[in-house]
């Protein structure tokens, strides 16, 4: 991906918060890292913030990942200046206005460890309403460096619950081709995930409600080839799916395994998570296999989808928010293991608990087997915050919970990459219809 050199970005606090590894946090004391948690493990100490995007046309919902050659690259959306405009970095944090519907989707990337960043290049070459939240942009690359770009957008009707899925393709001169539609039923399609298979073809998956109420949502997917060009039309994998919660995917076996773990909706409105597995590269699917029997019973979506990743060993790591069949009891994130290819999973373990929010999780997996959770939350003064965690190789040691953010509002919706050097975690901050995409890093070695 050729974009502009990097530029240093504004930079904020170098101040984080531990807290007790307790179920539900109690004590807190500012800190910088380096505090043994109860299983050994040493949290790790993150530098300052930095913001990426324009912060006067509130960034939001970043998305971290690497490239095959190893550099950071990261997406998010923004008010929408105009199609033809791409501008420098704010330098510093303030926003002006209010928050636009109009959106774009831009991406960037860091050569030196997430310190400074690229010139944003913009991804959709139309104006068009670019959502974010749960259903925010997400990228991948090819086996030769190739970033692809998917996000989905409001239909024709302007209800945004009725999208569609729009697919780009760096274009190997700083930019993207033109954006097309995946679905071929207007304002059906939200939440896409893509993921790129060691052959170069392209999975594109995403909830589906061509098939409305009072019907549960589809799963459907589409396989392209490595220059984008579709080999299939969309085609269903599955039903049964909650209509606002993200999906997750992740692929093995040289591309022959797909995984797609999914918050199910069942007719007693039970929200428990599933796993489904390809064993042929995503033609067909098996019947979904739950991944742990949380009872949740809520007649609405909670805008909380899982999180899934495969470990080198072949191992998936699946990590997912629910109040249970008690929320002072059971209410909190949680992580299960399946060591199988998801015909089983571990008893699932509980990251951290809380009985009164909505939590957001995201997940990433070291070369050594390390886990690392990260997640929203509400603090003492009840503003939501980000917060870590890490779970030892030997799945039995757990580091402290630490608190990254020291947002004055709220801090929501983080994003994790790991590296065999660093540790990123992207998370957007709001303070009444204002936004800011923020960025902290942990030297994992030096």
């Amino acid at each position: 991906m050729k974009i502009a050199a990097p530029v240093v970005l504004n930079t904020g606090k170098d101040s984080l918060k531990i807290i007790s590894t307790a179920a539900f946090a109690v004590s807190v004391m500012l800190a910088t890292g380096g505090d043994v948690g109860a299983g050994g493990l040493v949290p790790p100490r993150f530098g300052a913030e930095v913001q990426l995007g324009h912060g006067d046309k509130n960034p939001s919902t970043p998305f971290l990942r690497f490239s095959q050659k190893g550099r950071l690259y990261a997406i998010w959306t923004e008010d929408d200046p105009g199609p033809a405009r791409v501008g420098q970095f704010a330098p510093a944090r303030k926003a002006i206005g209010r928050f636009s519907t109009l959106r774009v989707a831009l991406v960037a990337w860091s050569a030196d460890r997430g310190k400074s960043w690229s010139r944003p290049a913009r991804v959709n070459d139309s104006t068009e309403k670019v959502q974010d939240g749960e259903s925010a942009p997400r990228i991948a690359f090819g086996p030769n460096d190739r970033l692809y770009a998917v996000w989905s957008v409001t239909g024709k009707t302007d209800i945004r619950l009725q999208g569609n899925v729009r697919f780009a393709v760096e274009d190997g001169k700083g930019g993207f081709t033109p954006a097309r539609t995946l679905n071929d039923v207007d304002g059906s399609a939200r939440f896409p995930v893509i993921e790129v298979a060691p052959d170069g073809k392209l999975l594109v998956a995403w909830i589906d409600r061509r098939i409305d109420n009072p019907k549960p949502r589809q799963l459907y997917l589409m396989r392209l080839d490595a220059e984008g060009n579709p080999l299939t039309k969309d085609y269903q994998v599955g039903e049964g799916t909650c209509e606002c919660c993200r999906i997750g995917m992740a692929i093995g076996a040289g591309g022959k395994e797909v995984y797609v773990a999914s918050r199910e909706l069942n007719s007693k409105l039970i929200r428990n998570h599933a796993l489904r597995t390809s064993i042929d590269g995503g033609a067909t699917f098996g019947s979904p296999i739950e991944i742990s029997d949380d009872g949740w019973e809520i007649p609405f979506c909670p805008d909380s989808g899982p999180t899934i990743v495969r470990d080198e060993r072949g191992y998936l790591h699946i990590a997912w928010f629910t109040l249970g069949r008690s929320r002072h009891e059971e209410g909190g994130v949680y992580y299960a293991l399946s060591k199988d290819g998801g015909r089983s999973f571990s008893p699932r373990q509980l990251v951290q608990g809380h009985p009164d929010v909505l939590f957001h999780v995201a997940l990433a997996v070291a070369k050594n087997g390390t886990v690392y959770f990260a997640w929203d939350n509400l603090d003492d003064s009840f503003r939501s915050q980000i917060y870590l965690r890490l779970l030892g190789a030997d799945g039995r040691s757990w580091g402290p919970v630490q608190q990254l953010s020291q947002a004055r509002a709220n801090a929501t919706r983080p994003a994790l990459a790991v590296s065999d050097w660093d540790l990123h975690v992207a998370w957007t901050e709001t303070v009444g219809e204002k936004s800011w995409a923020i960025l902290r890093t942990a030297p994992l070695a030096d």
